[in-house]
Parts: C-alpha cells; sequence; structure tokens
C-alpha cells in the first residue's frame, strides 16, 4: 500500500509540470497525426525507387512495342528494372527482398494484343507477382499499375484511329507469391501504429525514469526519503510503478486515437500484440536503469539518453525499413544489434505488417540479452545508483 501511495504522488508530481505532460501525452497524438497524414498516402508518390523484376517469355515485337516503350519510360525512376530469364529465378529474388515486384510477360502476349488491336477480341493479360504482407511490394504494385494504364491509353488512341470502335483493356492480373488474407492487406496507420506507441513507451523509459532517479539523487531527495520509513527498493518500485501508469495511460489514449479516428486493425487488442508491448515496457525499463548505472551526473545523463532515444527510434526501423534499404553496412550492423529493431517488427508480425524475415527466436532473444545485461549492470551499482551510500 506504501508502495501504491508513494507511486502516485510521483505520479501526480511528473504531469503537473507542462513538460510531463505534453511529451508522454499529447505529442505521441501529435506524432500519430503528422505520420499518417503526410505517408499514407506515400505509395502514390513518385519520389520513391521500387525494384521491378521483369521476366519476357516472349520478344515484345509489334503493338507489343507499347509495353517497351512504357517500361523504358519508367526506369530508373521510379522502377529499377532488372530482367530475368525465367520466373522461378526471379521469385526466388522476390522472396530475399531483393526485388520488390515480378511483371511477367506471357508467352502470348503479343498476338493477345494482336487480337485485341485488330479484332477487339480476348484479352492480353500481364502478370504480376506481389510479396504478400510486404509494404514495398504493396507500394510497387499500386504505382505500377497506374502507370500501365498508359498501355490502355495508347492502344484507344490507336484503335480510335484505325476504326473509331472500342477496344478491349488489357488485363493486369495480380498473383501473391504467399497467401495474404483480408486481414494481411497493407494499411499505412496500422503499420505506424506499434511505432508510435514505442515511441511513447520508449520516451518514458528513456527519459522520466533515468533522469527522475539520478535528479533526485544529486538534489537529495533520495536521502531525505530514507529518513522515512520509505526503504531504497520500496522507492525504486514506486518510481518505476508511476512510470509505468503514465506509459499505460499514454497508450491507452494512442490506442483510442487509432481505433476511433485511424481505423487501426482491431488486432492491436489481441493479448499476443499486448503482451508484446509489455514485452517492450520491460525493455524499455531495463535501458533506462542501465543509463542510471552508467551515468552518474544528470547532465551526461541527458545527452546519453537523447543519443540512445534517436539511435532506437530511426535505425530501430519505427518509420522505415532500415535494414530493407541500400544503408552503409555499419548503419545496417547497428540496427541489427538494437532491441528496438526486433520490437517494432514483432509488434507487427502481430498486426500482419511485419517488413523483415526474423525468425521467433531473434524477435525475442536479442530484446531479452539487453535486459539480462541491464540487470547485472544495474544490479551491481543497485545502492551507489540509488543513492544509498
Amino acid at each position: 500500500m506504501k508502495i501504491i501511495k508513494l507511486s502516485r504522488a510521483l505520479l501526480l508530481n511528473d504531469i503537473r509540470e507542462f513538460n510531463g505532460f505534453f511529451w508522454p501525452f499529447v505529442f505521441p497524438l501529435i506524432l500519430f497525426f503528422i505520420l499518417t497524414s503526410v505517408f499514407s498516402g506515400a505509395y502514390s508518390d513518385g519520389g520513391v525507387t521500387f525494384k521491378l523484376g521483369v521476366v519476357k517469355e516472349v520478344e515484345l515485337s509489334g503493338f507489343g512495342k507499347i509495353l517497351d516503350q512504357v517500361l523504358g519510360s519508367i526506369s530508373p525512376d521510379p522502377f529499377q528494372i532488372t530482367y530475368f530469364e525465367d520466373l522461378e529465378e526471379a521469385r526466388k529474388n522476390l522472396q530475399t527482398k531483393k526485388i520488390d515486384l515480378i511483371l511477367k510477360i506471357p508467352k502470348d502476349f503479343n498476338m493477345a494484343l494482336a487480337r485485341v488491336m485488330l479484332f477487339s477480341q480476348g484479352v492480353a493479360n500481364l502478370e504480376f507477382y506481389a510479396r504478400a504482407n510486404s509494404v514495398e511490394s504493396e507500394m510497387a504494385k499500386r504505382i505500377l499499375q497506374s502507370i500501365l494504364g498508359t498501355i490502355d491509353l495508347e492502344i484507344s488512341k490507336q484503335k480510335i484511329a484505325r476504326s473509331g470502335g472500342n477496344y478491349t483493356q488489357v488485363n493486369f492480373e495480380l498473383i501473391p507469391v504467399q497467401k495474404q488474407t483480408q486481414n494481411e492487406k497493407f494499411h499505412y496507420p496500422t503499420y505506424i501504429f506499434p511505432a508510435v506507441i514505442l515511441m511513447s513507451v520508449l520516451s518514458l523509459g528513456f527519459f522520466n525514469l533515468p533522469l527522475g532517479l539520478i535528479y533526485n539523487r544529486e538534489s537529495g531527495i533520495n536521502k531525505r526519503l530514507y529518513s522515512t520509513p520509505v526503504r531504497s527498493l520500496e522507492y525504486l518500485s514506486s518510481f518505476g510503478l508511476s512510470v509505468f501508469f503514465s506509459m499505460v495511460l499514454s497508450s491507452v489514449i494512442i490506442y483510442a486515437m487509432g481505433l476511433a479516428i485511424y481505423k487501426v486493425s482491431n488486432l492491436v487488442l489481441s493479448a499476443g500484440f499486448i503482451l508484446k508491448l509489455l514485452f517492450s515496457i520491460v525493455v524499455s525499463f531495463s535501458i533506462g536503469i542501465t543509463v542510471v548505472s552508467v551515468c552518474r551526473r544528470f547532465s551526461t545523463a541527458i545527452v546519453t539518453v537523447q543519443i540512445l532515444y534517436q539511435l532506437m527510434m530511426f535505425l530501430g526501423g519505427f518509420y522505415f525499413p532500415v535494414l530493407n534499404l541500400n544503408m552503409p553496412v555499419f548503419i545496417r550492423a547497428i540496427a541489427y544489434v538494437l532491441p528496438t529493431t526486433y520490437l517494432a517488427e514483432n509488434l507487427r508480425y502481430s498486426l500482419h505488417q511485419g517488413v523483415y524475415t526474423f525468425s521467433q527466436f531473434q524477435l525475442w532473444a536479442v530484446p531479452l540479452a539487453w535486459v539480462a545485461v541491464s540487470i547485472v549492470a544495474f544490479a551491481f551499482s543497485f545502492k551507489k545508483v540509488m543513492g544509498y551510500e
């Protein structure tokens, strides 16, 4: 009961100040709004480059040259095109994320397009092969579908010029490389939801927890508390509990905004997602207490947590898939070591929005290793950290 009362007092003391209220509760909502508003339509923007694999089962000739002209106009921006001899080789590259999308031109495309052009009979099929449950494939597919509409426009012009008649559209058939259910379709607000909620959790674990403990130790508040019946472990538990309450309250507010306004997937309410979120909170706490163990002065801690926070957030793949981009080797190495890379991806797996190919072992083992190292470091310096000696 003593711990609950003390944690409540510490929480009220934190949120009484503007900074203590704005950053954990208001800023995540503003960030959620900005990211969703700016980037939810990113797949319609031509400023992104994707890797397209083209499989030609026949050399384009005759009316098929129209497609050649279109492919030439979209390379190298927004598509870097790689040609493959056969579909199986292209599928392997798609599954290993060396390319984002496959365009297959069937053997009968020239003849089928000629029948469409000359006799308005049948359809000319083009096949897309997309990686199911992939942000990059979804964006590439949407852009290419829009661009290939140019073929229909060209056919329309030539048909009208020849006979003034109608024409039969080229048929774009999408074939996912993996089975894709309705719930697995890419939805940007759902994709960004784990990042926003993790950002809120990390800000409290990285800033409020270590900076609060260090400030209280330096200002002598700890010693005054220890002159009362409150012991160091009770004080630490109360402080941690107050930060946890803030995390829960911030998460509830983000949940409300995400579900009510942006219609994020109901899977955010699943037991698996919530369990992973709680695990993320544990990891956040562990890194926070490591900062307290390493940094003796408040000024040093501020610089340390700022650097850690930015690294964990941006290289951890919160807002873009770092490991799927053409980044320098040392940047990729840092991203592989960071726990947030695995925390964000683990949460997205629960929402069918994952972008990497980590195993379940990797998703849990790397963050757990950070927790283990943090606990050991904190245990060895507990008395100094708490200002108990």
